[in-house]
């Protein structure tokens, strides 16, 4: 039923583009149940194997009863009987950038933006869009050992991969996360791969002080507190309350105390947060580059990019101001979108002369290292899209 629900709302441009070859009003005129009841058969028909094309259809019109949509029975039938036949390698688009959205089933706007950026690579990259990363868990070492952890899991039978980075694992069985040994142990903690490599640049040593000015729901301030080793102190923020609970109902969880709460804005410059250590800044972003686990964000409109990238510039300054000669600011987004990666860094360097770029050693394989830079691309890395710069202030 997932596979059913997710797939088709990742699919929709695609189906869409086909089903309106059989049908001759806009889309936008059916009957939304209808419109939704062809969507769902016709992914069955061509992305579930397990499905035979004439049980997906029966199953279609038998829903047009379900819904009390009785009159749309034939339409249903005889569109989804043609789209079933339709070779959309075949198909005719009026420009690039039609195409690569009808077949990565990703909005034109997004589709042009990594097209400018990415130039020789954007196929690959789009196509890339399609292929969810796996599930990764971080061990909480200051609880269990990863080998010991790791053989729990062989005792529950639950299939796991090593990665790149140390105490990391990749699970490759089905199920809940809330069913893996240890969950209520706090034994782990849900993170990607690019999410914990972030962290693992900081350059934490115990006793540090550290401020994540963009925590929700946490999972990088966990990966902070391991490295602390429930020493010095973590202040996590968020403008959002209940989103500070998902942090607080994490920690107790994982048996961190040295973690804070507070409501804040991070582009808020407060006197009381400053002199640390390490800053994290995972800013708000575009998300293009966890497409691949919210489907949704294929369609998202993208209008605020510039209020995105002002807003990615005022928690940076205001990071440099909390910062300690000699501490780091680590800055990541879940893009690829260089305008809030790249250019981002360029600028922030430009307005601020003491600080500069640390060096970053990327274990993982087809992690991209642009001076310092690192970007993790969906189709060389199997991962998220993922940027990461270190901004260290030197005096």
């Amino acid at each position: 039923i997932s596979n059913l629900f997710y797939g088709t709302i990742e699919r929709k441009i695609t189906l869409n583009y086909i089903l309106q070859n059989f049908i001759s009003k806009p889309l936008k005129k059916l009957d939304k149940e209808v419109l939704a009841i062809m969507q769902s058969g016709l992914y069955q028909i061509l992305y579930m194997n397990s499905v035979p094309s004439f049980a997906a259809i029966n199953q279609a019109v038998g829903l047009c009863s379900s819904f009390k949509k009785t009159s749309a029975k034939g339409l249903v039938n005889a569109v989804l009987r043609k789209a079933a036949g339709f070779d959309i390698s075949t198909a005719k688009f009026r420009t690039e950038t039609e195409k690569m959205s009808v077949l990565y089933s990703i909005s034109e706007e997004i589709v042009d933006i990594v097209m400018a950026d990415y130039p020789d690579t954007y196929t690959e990259i789009l196509r890339g869009m399609l292929n969810t990363p796996l599930l990764t868990i971080n061990i909480n070492t200051t609880k269990i050992q990863t080998e010991e952890y790791i053989s729990c899991l062989e005792k529950a039978g639950v299939k796991y991969k090593a990665t790149a980075l140390e105490n990391c694992l990749e699970i490759t069985s089905g199920g809940a996360v809330t069913d893996l040994p240890g969950f209520d142990e706090g034994h782990f903690f849900v993170q990607g791969i690019t999410s914990r490599y972030a962290i693992s640049q900081a350059g934490i040593k115990k006793g540090d002080n550290i401020l994540d000015l963009c925590a929700a729901p946490g999972g990088k301030t966990f990966a902070a507190a391991i490295y602390l080793d429930n020493t010095g102190s973590i202040v996590s923020c968020d403008p959002n309350p209940s989103r500070l609970v998902l942090i607080e109902n994490g920690a107790k969880r994982l048996g961190f105390s040295n973690i804070t709460t507070l409501e804040n804005l991070g582009q808020n410059y407060r006197e009381d947060l400053g002199n640390k250590d390490v800053i994290i800044c995972d800013v708000p972003c575009s998300g293009i580059g966890i497409i691949p686990k919210k489907p949704d964000l294929r369609y998202k409109k993208l209008d605020d990019i510039k209020q995105l990238c002002e807003l990615q510039q005022q928690i940076l300054s205001t990071a440099a101001r909390y910062i300690k000669t000699g501490g780091k600011i680590v800055y990541s987004t879940c893009t690829i979108n260089k305008a809030e990666n790249q250019q981002q860094i360029t600028e922030f360097l430009s307005n601020h002369e003491n600080f500069r770029l640390a060096e970053q050693s990327c274990p993982v394989i087809g992690a991209e290292n642009d001076n310092n830079m690192v970007t993790f691309l969906p189709h060389t890395t199997n991962c998220d899209g993922f940027f990461i710069a270190v901004l260290e202030k030197v005096w």
